[in-house]
């Protein structure tokens, strides 16, 4: 059996590294000006969250709250330099991959963005040891959805995709293609959407990964 995670949103709590790294930003380059931290904060997390060129994300900041060109470009390399640094995993989210690793499971990474960036994420939220195979769309020069990425993991790890789970939390660039593989599919969710069909299991916590994993281990 082998399970293969998507890494924002699902290992990794990039919502609550952006804040950290947000906050942080704010107090190197905008402490002396008249901005709104607050403000600065609530715009930075979204527009990060966004798969968009982050030139492109610091050129809106640049935009939303008057900042020169110098000022954006510096925090940009900033961001790229040190956010690695405020990454922050999910809860129980090691305790559910030792679970795997200390049952011969093969897993892997298929992870949308910038391979260096990625991998600095996930060396910091050591993860690195548990990974047989990690996937980013920066070193294949294609994003999620596409198949490619599913293709080239299960290559990695010689396996086929009907012995292999899936979990990641984007019901686009994760479930579908991952279903349509054929794949069981995990969905790490708030709970707040109601569950599609192609999803097979849900998960709200990885607090709750033992009792799911044996769930599946009877299914797949």
């Amino acid at each position: 059996m082998n399970v293969l995670f998507d890494l924002d949103g699902t290992l990794h709590d990039k919502v609550a590294s952006l804040h950290r790294c947000g906050q942080t930003l704010f107090d190197m380059f905008l402490a002396d000006s008249n901005i709104d931290h607050t403000h600065f904060v609530t715009a930075f997390v979204p527009e990060n969250s966004i798969i968009q060129p982050k030139t492109k994300v610091f050129d809106k900041l640049g935009e939303t709250f008057a900042l020169s060109s110098k000022v954006t470009v510096a925090m940009g390399q900033r961001f790229d330099d040190t956010f690695h640094e405020f990454a922050q995993r999910f809860a129980f989210a090691l305790e559910a991959l030792d679970l795997l690793q200390r049952q011969g499971v093969r897993i892997g990474c298929v992870t949308n963005g910038r391979d260096f960036f990625q991998r600095n994420k996930i060396k910091a939220l050591e993860l690195e040891p548990y990974f047989d195979v990690i996937v980013t769309s920066g070193a294949m020069d294609v994003k999620k959805p596409d198949p490619k990425l599913f293709y080239h993991a299960l290559a990695a790890l010689q396996a086929s995709a009907a012995d292999t789970v899936f979990i990641g939390d984007s019901l686009t660039a994760d479930m579908q293609p991952a279903k349509a593989l054929g794949m069981t599919t995990v969905w790490k969710t708030d709970g707040t959407v109601e569950q599609p069909s192609y999803v097979d299991h849900c998960l709200q916590t990885f607090a709750n990964f033992p009792v799911l994993w044996a769930r599946i281990r009877g299914t797949v």
